[in-house]
């Protein structure tokens, strides 16, 4: 079981890394200094703040928000960029992770403000697993 869990969260930490990346390629051409702040219930992380770090002055950027199942398997990311006109943190996306049958199903959707929900560009990834929660293969994409 240790294995397992082992496996399973390598799997939705790719995941998430894999999201993660593709939010930071486009600032890649211009690249700036990174300071994170995790927020962790006992080994599990809740939640993680990105500020910018520019000649010494922090400013705040983006904000995860995570949550678990009862296995302790993330089950959502959240992220929120800081509008510092409206001094608030606003929704950007967010990815929902499900386990069931041998298959871990991604989903991905932005932020929409005009209806105030997840559902813009969504996007959804099946990933079958074998009996050890090994990935087989990526079963399908929409």
């Amino acid at each position: 079981i240790m294995k397992t869990n082992l496996i399973s969260k390598a799997v939705v930490m790719l995941a998430v890394v894999m999201a993660s990346v593709m939010n930071f390629s486009a600032n890649a051409s211009n690249p700036t200094q990174y300071v994170k702040n995790e927020e962790m219930t006992g080994e599990l992380m809740t939640a993680k703040t990105i500020f910018k770090n520019e000649d010494g002055h922090l400013y705040r950027h983006l904000r995860y928000t995570y949550t678990y199942d009862t296995e302790n398997r993330v089950t959502s990311k959240e992220a929120s960029k800081w509008d510092s006109s409206k001094e608030a943190w606003v929704p950007y996306f967010k990815m929902d992770v499900s386990y069931a049958n041998n298959e871990v199903e991604l989903s991905y959707a932005r932020w929409n403000s005009k209806s105030n929900a997840y559902d813009s560009s969504i996007k959804k990834t099946v990933y079958e697993m074998n009996d050890d929660n090994v990935t087989l293969m990526l079963a399908s994409t929409k």
